[in-house]
């Protein structure tokens, strides 16, 4: 076992996997690499569940967690929670870097330092950093200064701190300066400062390596160090890297991008390959032992780790408004026993259920404001928290305090907030006298629909379909697949002929509210309904005659429909400012403004699944809400009546993500039947009387030749009767054309609605005000040059098309001030080319094969393109000859995609740039964000998968794509089942090659030793 050891040392001790690929072949390197994977292990512990507070009460988060929890290798770090902590201004931190102030934890004391492994297995083995009872070990989410070499006076040599001299390396020192620095001095006080394990602590003009330290006994630091870099031995147990040969997220800083350096951050280690490397890790995840008097030694920087004694912990919570919400950033409240709450304080509860708030008068040493929790004494857990100060939260958390025969502890204290110069951390005073809070009773789930716009008139819901049951996408049970509508009894006959009277054909369902849920609502199913125009909005199409329809008999007063409960009067609520209209109970409701200045809206409200939550539960709501047009449960615009005159939208978008170049987009223009009948019209001749439109779309558009374009009506002009998209595009005086600027013509559109009576212009009296006339053709994206492409970053680029409606008014005057704009979308993808060693070096000559799902489901297709310039290539369309499936990056590594949907697509690196390989395949999708309010693009990003060497750049503008060169520290990202073969088999006959040396040198050694 020993001469084994030796092997492994001699071959860690003298292999630099930069400099071993100038001097041997990869096959060599492959046979190496084969060795250490043969050698690596992991080590999983097990996992326990515990309960622990302190002395102040419980605090939250921290007293939550099990002794010896290791909250992300349990979990991962996305799912850990984030602690804001230390000084976050710049002008204030060490060496004035840039500082996020994030943390998360990685373990609760008690846990002893133990061996852990990473990288390449044995080489960078190092202990763990111990944590003890009532600690917990926090890591910093970034780099927190620029970058440096390890050593300081010895340049070639890893010890971390010695007695020779009072040695400390560079990592040690700016460690101290760091702990100095970044944090207040509140903050400071916790700190624990203590020895660090897994270090090189002999003579620096040595270092250590496999003959100079015991491996398994590596020694804790000279000095005691309150801030520290993490050790790989971390690495391995607290991140759950036991293998690190390939990127990790755990490990990774934000976006695979460290700030303040170029490359990563400094662990520490005592290398066992040799006296002159360090661990280090690289800003995606990927462990290396550093040559310290190498290239890079400037580029890495520290990632500070500090262990938090929790003694003085009184709160953990929300960073915004202190509250114990389960997500989002924490900060901390500590105790200050020298400050004082003073004397008077009071605490009531105000509000009723469902409102219940904690009103606190008083003040402190620290100030005016007060800080508050309250605790189940059952289960010494917090179950809600706040202050005072300007954005705390004061609500009580009535869900949880449901026990009517329970008293609940109450603490009180004076509070200072933390700020970005002092430190993020709140101070605070010691708690007052505990007072007790009486539990309430449970609170009903609150049903409610959130309204915006403005009205003077008062809004009352109806209800008029019932949730009878809902079905889930998965298991998650968060987000709506469907939901089944049944009709109340008393309203079998109402809904009936409003739906009818609408255009509908119920027949005999027995259910009408399912026919017209399923028909015209447009919630849950894709396509959306059968009638496009009301799925995309509740304020047109026939969904918007339904309501109005019920809207008269409410009028009428013949209605059986009766209002509910709650009523809202006056509406003054700008978009992101609603106002609630409460309902009685969840379902389908129409709600009517009585002063008649907005339309009638129909809106669902949530769904509530009680077994999200261990209160009330949670309301859920569909996948697609919100997604362009696509409505809401439980939210609702209100729209003037004269909005509805004219409308449009894009109707062959269902799924929201824009149009590939070339593509046709299919328009609909909704115009309202006007009432003719103020007496003014009595003197405007049918003659004079206009009623036309003019659709002007931007230069990327081709309008369509006028004998594609369909004029529609919703009632037979002629019979009366309804009848859903008659088609009235022949009516003698409609007239459809295009002007000399390519613009659409559609004049003489009164000739269905209007008639000559007596001097003047009448209604028909087969038309009804308000029915529907459409105007529907589909324009071509294909003008390139013109065509805008929507990217992440800069203004938004859409391509729009507006249209203006021109009619006579009473007073026998032209009014053009009804417009409405669709915007068509189309997108491009960024990708930049680097070598992954080095991120400032583009590579051009790479080729990608790029694919993407088929709209029917039946496979993948590879998308063709035009080659424009270097490296800019646009979707092909019909008409194009020179074409490509294959596309290339540019001398400075950029490609760029233009004039695709939305979508996922799939990458395929079919050849590398000279000297590299390729990666994986990977997915890059584009993004977006839509305003539900005017139907609009606001941002734009990217998301990947599939392969950690593709990533969004920092700044979001592109896909980053990073090449590993051809040499052995490379090898890992290779992957293939074919890599490892050949690394197993080149393993076997580099051992058997080099056994006969190694026997020789044991022997040696042995005969050495004996002498």
């Amino acid at each position: 076992m020993g001469c084994l050891r030796g092997v492994v040392a001699w071959v860690l001790r003298y292999l630099d996997p930069v400099q071993m690929t100038r001097t041997v072949s990869s096959a060599l390197g492959v046979s190496m690499l084969a060795v250490f994977m043969l050698l690596a292990g992991v080590l999983v512990l097990p996992v326990e569940r515990a309960a622990a507070a302190g002395d102040l009460g419980p605090d939250g988060y921290f007293s939550t967690l099990r002794e010896g929890a290791k909250p992300v290798a349990e979990h991962d770090w996305a799912s850990t929670r984030r602690i804001l902590f230390g000084i976050t201004d710049s002008s204030k931190t060490y060496g004035g870097a840039s500082v996020s102030g994030g943390y998360k934890t990685l373990a609760k004391g008690r846990l002893a330092s133990t061996m852990g492994g990473t990288s390449y297995a044995t080489s960078t083995r190092s202990s763990t950093t111990s944590v003890k009872a009532g600690e917990a070990l926090l890591w910093a989410d970034d780099v927190v200064t620029s970058g440096f070499g390890f050593p300081a006076e010895y340049d070639y040599h890893n010890t971390f701190d010695s007695t020779t001299k009072s040695y400390r390396s560079n990592l040690a020192k700016t460690s101290s300066g760091v702990a100095g620095t970044n944090y207040s001095a509140t903050e400071r006080s916790l700190l624990d400062s203590d020895f660090v394990e897994g270090v090189c602590t002999v003579d620096p003009l040595q270092g250590c390596s496999s003959g100079r330290q015991p491996r398994d006994d590596d020694s804790p630091s000279i000095n005691k160090y309150s801030v520290f870099a993490l050790s790989s031995g971390d690495i391995g147990i607290y991140l759950n890297n036991g293998a690190g040969v390939s990127n990790d997220d755990n490990a990774a800083c934000p976006l695979n991008s460290c700030s303040n350096v170029s490359i990563g951050y400094w662990l520490r280690s005592p290398d066992w390959s040799s006296s002159d490397v360090n661990g280090a890790m690289w800003s995606s995840g990927f462990d290396y032992y550093q040559h310290i008097n190498g290239p890079y030694e400037s580029y890495f920087g520290l990632r500070p780790a500090l262990r938090l004694k929790l003694d003085n912990i009184l709160l953990t919570a929300n960073s915004d408004d202190q509250g114990q919400s389960a997500s989002g950033d924490l900060r901390l409240t500590v105790v200050d026993s020298s400050k004082t709450l003073n004397a008077g304080w009071t605490a009531t509860v105000a509000g009723g259920p469902g409102e219940r708030k904690l009103e606190l008068t008083g003040s402190s040493s620290l100030g005016s404001t007060l800080g508050w929790k309250v605790v189940d004494p059952s289960t010494n857990v917090v179950l809600g928290s706040g202050r005072t100060s300007q954005g705390g939260n004061m609500l009580l958390p009535e869900k949880y305090m449901i026990g009517e025969t329970t008293q609940y502890d109450l603490y009180v204290w004076g509070q200072k907030d933390g700020n970005e110069t002092d430190g993020m951390t709140n101070i605070a005073t010691m708690p007052g006298a505990i007072q007790k809070i009486d539990g309430f009773p449970k609170v009903p789930p609150s049903y409610g629909i959130e309204l915006t716009g403005t009205t003077e008139g008062t809004l009352k819901a109806y209800k008029i379909g019932d949730y009878s049951s809902w079905n889930y996408v998965d298991s998650n049970q968060d987000t709506l697949k469907d939901v089944t509508l049944s009709t109340p009894s008393t309203l079998q006959t109402t809904l009936t002929q409003a739906a009818e009277a609408a255009g509908g054909d119920v027949g005999a369902t027995g259910n009408p509210i399912a026919w017209v849920a399923s028909q015209w609502l447009g919630y849950p199913t894709n396509p959306p309904t059968a009638d496009m125009t009301s799925a995309y909005s509740p304020y047109a199409g026939q969904l918007q005659l339904f309501a109005q329809e019920l809207a008269k008999d409410i009028e009428g007063g013949s209605s059986a429909l009766a209002a509910d409960n709650w009523s809202l009067t006056g509406l003054n609520a700008p978009p992101g400012l609603s106002q609630r209209l409460q309902v009685s109970d969840p379902g389908l409701y129409l709600i009517v403004d009585d002063s008649g200045t907005s339309l009638p809206i129909i809106v669902g409200t949530k769904a509530l699944n009680e077994a999200l939550d261990n209160g009330d539960g949670r309301f859920v709501d569909f996948a697609d809400a919100g997604v362009g047009d696509k409505p809401r449960l439980g939210q609702a615009a209100l729209k003037s009546t004269d909005s509805s005159d004219v409308t449009k939208r894009i109707v062959n978008d269902a799924d929201m993500d824009g149009f590939d170049f070339g593509e046709g987009v299919e328009y609909e223009i909704e115009l309202r039947v006007p009432d003719l009948s103020d007496t003014g019209y009595a003197s405007v001749s049918f003659a004079s009387y206009e009623f036309s439109l003019k659709d002007v779309a931007d230069k990327g558009l081709t309008m369509p030749d006028p004998g594609e374009v369909k004029v529609l009506m919703n009632v037979d002009p002629v019979t009366g009767l309804a009848a859903a998209d008659t088609d009235v595009t022949a009516t003698t005086g409609v007239n459809v054309s295009l002007d000399a600027d390519g613009a659409l013509l559609v004049s003489g559109l009164q000739h269905l609605f209007a008639q000559q009576k007596g001097s003047g212009v009448a209604n028909k009296t087969t038309v009804p005000v308000g029915s529907k006339i459409r105007i529907r053709y589909a324009a071509k994206l294909n003008k390139y040059g013109d065509t805008k492409f929507e990217a992440p970053g800069g203004a938004v680029e859409s391509n729009g098309n507006t249209v203006t409606l021109t009619r006579t008014t009473s007073s026998g005057n032209e009014d053009s001030s009804l417009t409405a704009t669709a915007q068509a979308y189309s997108f491009e993808v960024k990708l930049l080319k680097v070598d992954k060693d080095d991120m400032s070096k583009a590579l051009g000559g790479a080729k990608f094969e790029v694919s993407r799902a088929k709209r029917d489901g039946t496979g993948t297709e590879v998308l063709t393109f035009v080659d424009l310039d270097a490296g800019v290539y646009r979707l092909a369309t019909t008409g194009d000859t020179e074409t490509t499936t294959e596309v290339t990056t540019s001398s400075d590594g950029h490609l760029v995609l233009q004039g695709v949907e939305a979508r996922e697509l799939s990458f395929k690196e079919t050849v590398a740039p000279d000297g590299y390989f390729t990666i994986s395949d990977f997915t890059v999708e584009v993004n977006k964000v839509w305003n539900p309010f005017d139907n609009t693009v606001t941002s734009v990003s990217y998301s990947t998968d599939g392969s950690d060497l593709a990533y969004v750049s920092q700044d979001g503008s592109a896909v980053v794509v990073a090449d590993p060169t051809m040499s052995l520290a490379n090898l890992p990202y290779t992957g293939g089942v074919g890599i490892l073969l050949m690394s197993i088999i080149s393993g076997l006959f580099f051992m058997v090659a080099v056994r006969p040396y190694y026997l020789q040198h044991c022997a040696e050694a042995t005969a050495n030793i004996l002498i």
